[in-house]
């Protein structure tokens, strides 16, 4: 079937939830996948081996609440606490989603304090996570 413009996905149909609290006024999403290669000799051929994978990301939204604040109140009580990121994109020309859960987050940053005068408030936390337990709950066709 050939592709029609209205079924090319966008960000606005989306939803992202972290630790099942909805992000209001979320601006970008992104969680990436690496996959880490050795280097294996054989003769004169250089070819690759698998070893592991490596998940990380960022999230950028705009702040409506101290949230952020009570993210550091829970790592201080337990710095190994790990939080879920949950997104869902709507094709709205078919009413299809695509889901993703990705728990076991750690965040490198926690943004506190983000203030620049007669400007909106706007937070961004990179986060890695073990790709193995990313769940996939729905896909778009």
């Amino acid at each position: 079937m050939a592709a029609k413009a209205q079924d090319v996905l966008t960000g606005t149909d989306v939803v992202v939830w972290l630790d099942g609290e909805e992000v209001g006024v979320w601006s970008a999403l992104e969680a990436n996948i690496t996959m880490n290669y050795e280097d294996v000799n054989i003769g004169q051929d250089v070819d690759r081996k698998f070893v592991s994978m490596q998940g990380d990301g960022n999230i950028t939204y705009q702040a409506t609440n101290s949230f952020t604040v009570e993210m550091f109140n829970k790592i201080k009580a337990n710095p190994d606490v790990r939080f879920t990121i949950e997104g869902e994109l709507t094709r709205r020309s078919t009413g299809e989603k695509e889901a993703y859960s990705i728990p076991g987050i750690t965040f490198d940053v926690i943004p506190l304090a983000t203030w620049s005068k007669n400007e909106l408030v706007e937070k961004d936390m990179a986060f890695r996570f073990p790709p193995s337990q990313v769940q996939t709950t729905s896909t778009i066709d």
